[in-house]
Formats: structure tokens, C-alpha cells, sequence
């Protein structure tokens, strides 16, 4: 099964690294205006916020997107003290996702809905608890949801935030490397 999770999780990454490459190459200078625009209206202050939501709650918006903010804006002259800083920032949006799933625990239906896979799974979720989190961590999956879930499941604080800290962090250098420099894929010269 992780396994299996694992290679649907590549697959997804080089799907996405080719759409940027290809989204790149074709719309370049279109890019770059429109990262510099947003960048403008509301700084780093406002990346940072929306990463903060969009990793404590349950989104369909993706952090590379913001990445890639940062690598086609006047933002790529400091890069990795943005990157470094949002990574950060999703920690502990992760840890605010965590509370979330501490909190929703309480409730009745939360307790049927995860009850029986946790009484059943207990020493499953105790040893591999944390490489759950670093999945959830380092892949496309939703890294809200993974910490929600840890949080409903009763996985420890300090689990998700080794984990996170650990693999987070340089989750988002590396995909930055990989946005930023994708579009040299389908470069000609």
C-alpha cells in the first residue's frame, strides 16, 4: 500500500514538473507579469498568509503554485531565504492542521469515523505514524490533510513535528529547484 501511494506520488510530481515546463516555456513572459503582479498587490507577508491557510485547511490549492511565485518574480534574487521561510510557515500550518484533527477527536462522528481504524491499527499508527506524515509531507498529497488525520488519529505533536521540520523544509527547496529550473526542459538554446 505505501508502496503503491509512493509511485502514484512520483507519478503526480513528474506530471506536475512537466505541466510547469511546458506551462514555462509556452507562457514565459506571461508568467513572469503575472508572478510580479501578485508579488506587488500583496508582498511576501501576503504568500506567506495564504500558504498559512491553504496548509492548516483542507484546499485544493497546491503550495508549489507559490513557488513558482517566487521563482518567476523579482522574489528569485533571494530565494532561498523565501523558500526557506515558507517552508516554515507550512510547518506550522501543519501543526495548526494537527490542532484542527486534535479538536475534531472530540466529536462523536469524528470517533466512528477513525474509532475502529484506530483500536484496530493502533501499533500500525505508532510505528509508522511518522513516516505517514513525511508522505504526506514530501509528495503532492494534501499535507492538511495528512496533518488533520495525524491529529484525529492521536499521532503525538512531537512525531508530526519531527517529521515535518524534517522533510518539509526541504520538500520545498527541492520542488523549487525543480519548478525553476523545469522550464529549461523545453528551452532551445
Amino acid at each position: 500500500m505505501i508502496q503503491k501511494n509512493l509511485l502514484r506520488a512520483l507519478y503526480g510530481l513528474i506530471a506536475l514538473m512537466l505541466l510547469m515546463a511546458l506551462l514555462g516555456f509556452l507562457y514565459e513572459e506571461e508568467l513572469i507579469i503575472a508572478t510580479s503582479w501578485v508579488v506587488d498587490r500583496i508582498g511576501f507577508p501576503g504568500l506567506m498568509t495564504i500558504l498559512m491557510v491553504t496548509d492548516t485547511l483542507v484546499t485544493p490549492f497546491p503550495p508549489d503554485i507559490l513557488l513558482v511565485v517566487i521563482a518567476k518574480s523579482p522574489l528569485a534574487e533571494n530565494w532561498p531565504l523565501y523558500v526557506g521561510v515558507l517552508g516554515m510557515v507550512s510547518v506550522v500550518a501543519g501543526l495548526a492542521g494537527y490542532s484542527i484533527g486534535r479538536w475534531l477527536g472530540h466529536f462523536q462522528w469524528a470517533q466512528r469515523l477513525f474509532g475502529d481504524f484506530k483500536d484496530d491499527h493502533r501499533d500500525f499508527i505508532r510505528k509508522y505514524g511518522f513516516w505517514a506524515v513525511v508522505l504526506g509531507s514530501v509528495t503532492p498529497l494534501p499535507y492538511s490533510v495528512t496533518c488533520w488525520t495525524a491529529g484525529v488519529l492521536g499521532i503525538r505533536w512531537t512525531t508530526v513535528l519531527a517529521a515535518s521540520a524534517l522533510f518539509r523544509i526541504p520538500r520545498f527547496y527541492v520542488y523549487y529547484w525543480l519548478l525553476s529550473t523545469a522550464g529549461s526542459l523545453f528551452s532551445v538554446s
